[in-house]
């Protein structure tokens, strides 16, 4: 064992078994006497010292600060510019039909004999009901025609109303729906109520066929009645409305086709209302 003179700090060698705790010692270079003390007492502090040390969190080292974030410009600047011309379309759009149909909805409703004049000369063709059997909703009462416009001048925004009734002729439901679209049957067959709804109010269709109807053209329409009662047993529609077009500036108004010879009206075609007929009874098998 390695021993120390505490006094001139001289260091020797003092063999295991001459070492016991508080043996007297003589230093052979001072000749100082000191009192011999073992490393095991001092071990344990030495040791608690160092598990202390090892348990101390270290401290994290600081985090550089984030850099403020910068906006970009450009991102900001084509919103905006998007909104703009969003606005700029939805503008135009509002122009375009007050410019084509400048009464709109501002006009009251009108009464019945006032409707009946202005529907006086609109006739409907090819008028017929059905069932389809859907594989969604269920039965699905369809009544579609046309329309015909035997006024001298365009019109537009033509809508129909339709209504089905029981054997008492008591109203089951009541719609009505703006003339320029129809479905197929398959589309009459797999598509839900909200797919049929939003194919026959597509503005597309409705702008191309019933916006500027010209003297003697037709445009098609169908109404639908989800799950009806299983007692209706008639139908009947009319028209329940009816725009004027009025010509756009620097726009030649159509000219109404030549008179032909007169001749009877075809057995399909009827008045602006037609009456109630007797609804199949039957429900054909979808296919």
């Amino acid at each position: 064992m390695e021993i120390q003179c505490p006094h001139c700090s001289s260091r020797f060698n003092l063999p295991d078994k001459l070492v016991k705790p508080g043996a007297k010692l003589r230093c052979s270079v001072c000749k100082n006497v000191f009192t011999l003390e073992t490393p095991g007492k001092e071990a344990p502090a030495k040791t608690a010292a160092k598990g202390a040390e090892a348990v101390a969190p270290k401290k994290a080292p600081a985090r550089a600060a984030a850099p403020a974030r910068k906006e970009k410009k450009g991102s900001s600047l084509f919103l905006w510019l998007g909104l703009l011309v969003f606005l700029v379309v939805l503008g135009g759009s509002g122009y375009w039909y007050y410019i084509q149909f400048p009464s709109g909805n501002k006009k009251p409703q009108l009464s019945d004999e006032e409707l009946a004049q202005r529907v006086s000369m609109l006739t409907m063709r090819n008028v017929r009901q059905y069932y389809v059997q859907n594989e969604k909703i269920g039965k699905v009462c369809v009544i579609v025609g046309d329309v015909r416009n035997e006024f001298p001048q365009p019109k537009a925004l033509i809508r129909v109303e339709a209504a089905i009734y029981d054997k008492n002729r008591k109203p089951l439901a009541v719609k009505q729906q703006l003339a320029g679209s129809q479905l197929s049957l398959f589309q009459l067959q797999v598509l839900g109520e909200k797919e049929l709804e939003s194919f026959l109010q597509s503005s597309t269709d409705i702008y191309i066929r019933n916006s500027n109807v010209p003297p003697g053209g037709e445009v098609p329409f169908m109404v639908l009645f989800y799950a009806p009662s299983d007692t209706v047993a008639e139908f009947g529609v009319r028209i329940a409305g009816v725009e004027d077009v009025t010509p756009q500036p620097g726009v030649t108004p159509a000219q109404p086709a030549p008179a032909a010879p007169m001749q009877a009206p075809a057995p399909a075609q009827m008045p602006a209302q037609v009456p109630m007929q007797q609804a199949p009874a039957a429900l054909p098998a979808a296919r």
